[in-house]
């Protein structure tokens, strides 16, 4: 005799179990499976499949109702494998995996946020919600390499700030230098950062430690010009800019120097030291002077400017530093052959380094200083 079951899937549980998720263990409880009850039902033909529908919501009811929040999410993800094509997907698992994922962010359970969150990505690339919640949990176990791939979709659709610079210094911890900068400078492009001197300055001194003088003097330039727009610091706040402005100038000074432009190294050398007083700043004006004299004659001055290169290297041996050796060495060197290959009456040339210390000693460190 044929056999009649009956399956009953009541829509306002749907609705309740979305608006109202504290109500979810009392409706997962509510019986799917009665005898007889008015409303929408579902004919089965024989037992088999009447124990199908059976499993399936056991399965799904065992789900959950599991305690342990990972456990529930992989649970419900092997549901959804497993039946692809049931009701329940849409009207009940899919809301409470995504209510799984927000009560894991809420717990701070961030390991198993970041795996549920990326096997719902599995199956929905373009959702949102979970992009962001597994770049949360990226960020927050230093998964940097997934962070930067979640990262980057989210600026696709919401582009701010705050995540491009957020970019920009996970590449900086990735190593990946030519990315930093590429992201850095998508972050000058708003308009708070587009004065900002400090994110510049480390992007300098990053190609200058690597020896790129070139591309560290293109900062230096870019530096220079925003400080002249920016606001009039405190005493404090000046001291540390005319640093900035001296290691700025200096950088510059370095990329003439090495590409031979002498006349334009001196400038900036010579900006860098009314800043502040620096060995290296004399050193390389008594290099770049010497330089030139060599490309004199007499009658253009050759002496005069190698006396000069040699009053510079004075003043370097005397401020002291890493360069006093060799500064001493070069001063004496440019001296002898201009005194009979004699050191006598050296002391003269020291007399006149010394003054050329005190003529930048009077400058006010705390003026920002152009060269253009």
């Amino acid at each position: 005799m044929k056999r009649l079951f009956k399956f009953y899937i009541f829509a306002t549980m749907a609705s309740a179990l979305i608006l109202f998720p504290a109500m979810g263990s009392y409706l997962i409880g509510a019986p799917l499976f009665q005898d007889e009850a008015e409303g929408n039902s579902v004919e089965y033909e024989t037992e088999e499949e009447y124990d199908a529908a059976q499993k399936e919501y056991d399965t799904y009811n065992a789900a959950v109702n599991e305690p342990d929040l990972l456990k529930r999410g992989e649970m419900l993800f092997e549901f959804i494998k497993t039946y692809p094509k049931s009701d329940y997907i849409e009207l009940y698992v899919n809301p409470t995996y995504l209510q799984l994922l927000t009560e894991c962010n809420d717990n701070q359970n961030f390991e198993a946020l970041e795996e549920l969150s990326e096997k719902w990505l599995e199956l929905h690339p373009d959702d949102t919600r979970a992009i962001a919640y597994a770049y949360r949990a990226a960020v927050k176990l230093n998964h940097d390499e997934k962070s930067i791939k979640y990262a980057l979709k989210i600026y696709e659709i919401q582009p701010t700030v705050g995540l491009a610079l957020s970019v920009a210094q996970t590449y900086d911890r990735l190593g990946n230098f030519e990315k930093y900068v590429e992201w850095c400078e998508t972050v000058f492009t708003y308009p708070e950062y587009s004065v900002d001197y400090t994110l510049r300055f480390e992007i300098l001194r990053k190609y200058a430690d690597e020896g790129n003088i070139a591309k560290a003097a293109q900062y230096a330039d870019q530096i220079l010009k925003v400080l002249e727009s920016t606001e009039k610091p405190d005493a404090a706040g000046r001291e540390n800019l005319a640093t900035i402005q001296r290691i700025c100038h200096h950088i510059i000074g370095i990329h003439y120097f090495d590409t031979e432009k002498f006349q334009e190294a001196i400038k900036y050398f010579d900006a860098a030291l009314k800043n502040e007083g620096y060995q290296e700043g004399f050193y390389y004006i008594a290099r770049c002077h010497w330089a030139l004299s060599e490309g004199l004659t007499e009658s253009e001055g050759r002496t005069e400017v190698a006396e000069l290169a040699a009053d510079y290297f004075a003043a370097a041996e005397i401020f002291g530093g890493e360069y006093t050796q060799r500064a001493k060495e070069y001063k004496e060197q440019l001296y002898k052959p201009l005194h009979n290959n004699s050191l006598f009456a050296i002391e003269k040339v020291d007399k006149r380094g010394q003054a050329i210390i005190d003529k930048y000693s009077g400058q006010k460190k705390t003026e920002l200083t152009e060269v253009r």
